[in-house]
C-alpha cells in the first residue's frame, strides 16, 4: 500500500470518527432537549403563574361548590342560580371552561351577566388553579369537570336537556373532553386549537413528547350536538387556522369570525358576538324564555 493511500484511508477514517462525533452530540442534545419539554410542559401548558386572580370574591348571588375527586382532592366550582329559575321554571345550564393562565374569579361577571338572563351557570375551576387541589393533568381535569356537571344537572332548577358547554383556549380542550362523557345540548369552542399535539409543530416538537394532547379533532367526529366556533382573524397564539380545520371536521358548525387576537377577544367585536351567542342558543331552544 502506498503512502498515499494510507494518508487517504487516514483521512476517511479521521472524518468518519468526526462525523460519529457529531452525530452522538446531535443525538445527545435531542435527548436533552425532549428529557427537558418532558418535564417542563405542565408549566407551559397548565400555565397557572402566568395568570393573574381578579381578586373578586364570589358574588351574593352564586353558591360554592365543593367537588371532592376520587383521589380526595377538593376541586371549586362556582354556581350561579339563573333569575326566575326554580323546580317549577327549570332552565338551560350554562357551563363556562376557562383558559390555561386563567381563574373562575375573571368569569364571575359572565356568569351574573348570564345569571340575569335566566341560565344557570357553571363555572369548575381546574385542579392545581386557586383553591383547588391536585395538580392539572388533561384527565384528571376533564375527570373533574365531567363530575362537577353532573351534581349540577341534579338541580332542580337545571333542565339536563338543556346543557351548553362553552371553552375558551385550552378551556375548549376541557370542554370536548366532557362533552364526550356528559352529552351536551351544545358545545361553543372560543380561540380553541385542533389539538395540542398539532399546536406542537409549530415549535418543532414531536407530538409524542405532548403528555396531554386534548384532540379536539378527534372528540368533535364524535361528538353529536350543534357546535359554534367563534375566533379572532389575528389570533397570534392560536392562529385562525385552528377554527379553520375543526371547521373542516364539522362542516355544521357555526363559524364566527372576530375582529381581534386571542387574550383580547372579542375585542371591539362584542356586540356582533353576543348577537351570535344569543341566536345560536334561540335558534336551538337553548335560550331562556322570557
Amino acid at each position: 500500500m502506498t503512502q498515499g493511500m494510507k494518508r487517504t484511508r487516514t483521512l476517511a477514517g479521521t472524518i468518519w470518527k468526526f462525523g460519529l462525533s457529531l452525530l452522538s452530540l446531535a443525538i445527545a442534545a435531542y435527548l436533552l432537549i425532549a428529557g427537558a419539554l418532558w418535564w417542563t410542559q405542565d408549566s407551559m401548558i397548565f400555565a397557572r403563574a402566568a395568570g393573574r386572580m381578579s381578586g373578586r370574591d364570589l358574588p351574593p348571588t352564586g353558591e360554592r361548590i365543593w367537588y371532592r375527586a376520587p383521589d380526595g382532592r377538593q376541586i371549586e366550582a362556582w354556581y350561579f342560580r339563573g333569575a326566575g329559575r326554580s323546580a317549577e321554571r327549570p332552565g338551560p345550564l350554562l357551563v363556562c371552561f376557562h383558559g390555561n393562565a386563567d381563574y373562575i374569579e375573571n368569569w364571575s361577571w359572565m356568569a351574573e351577566t348570564c345569571q340575569k338572563e335566566g341560565l344557570n351557570v357553571l363555572l369548575p375551576e381546574f385542579r392545581g388553579y386557586g383553591r383547588s387541589e391536585g395538580e392539572p393533568s388533561e384527565r384528571a381535569i376533564v375527570a373533574d369537570s365531567a363530575a362537577i356537571v353532573e351534581l349540577a344537572l341534579q338541580r332542580p332548577e337545571v333542565d339536563r336537556t338543556k346543557l351548553v358547554l362553552l371553552g375558551r383556549s385550552l378551556g375548549g380542550g376541557v370542554a370536548c373532553g366532557v362533552a364526550l362523557l356528559v352529552k351536551p345540548a351544545a358545545l361553543i369552542l372560543e380561540c380553541t386549537f385542533t389539538s395540542l399535539a398539532s399546536m406542537a409543530d409549530g415549535y418543532h416538537v414531536p407530538r409524542w413528547l405532548v403528555r396531554h394532547p386534548f384532540r379536539n379533532d378527534e372528540a368533535l367526529a364524535r361528538i353529536m350536538c350543534p357546535v359554534m366556533l367563534v375566533h379572532g382573524t389575528h389570533d397570534r397564539i392560536i392562529p385562525f387556522a385552528h377554527a379553520q380545520s375543526l371547521g373542516k371536521v364539522r362542516p355544521d358548525a357555526v363559524l364566527v369570525t372576530l375582529d381581534c387576537d386571542h387574550n383580547d377577544l372579542p375585542g371591539k367585536d362584542e356586540a356582533k358576538y353576543r348577537a351570535a351567542f344569543i341566536e345560536f342558543l334561540k335558534t336551538r331552544g337553548l335560550w331562556p324564555a322570557s
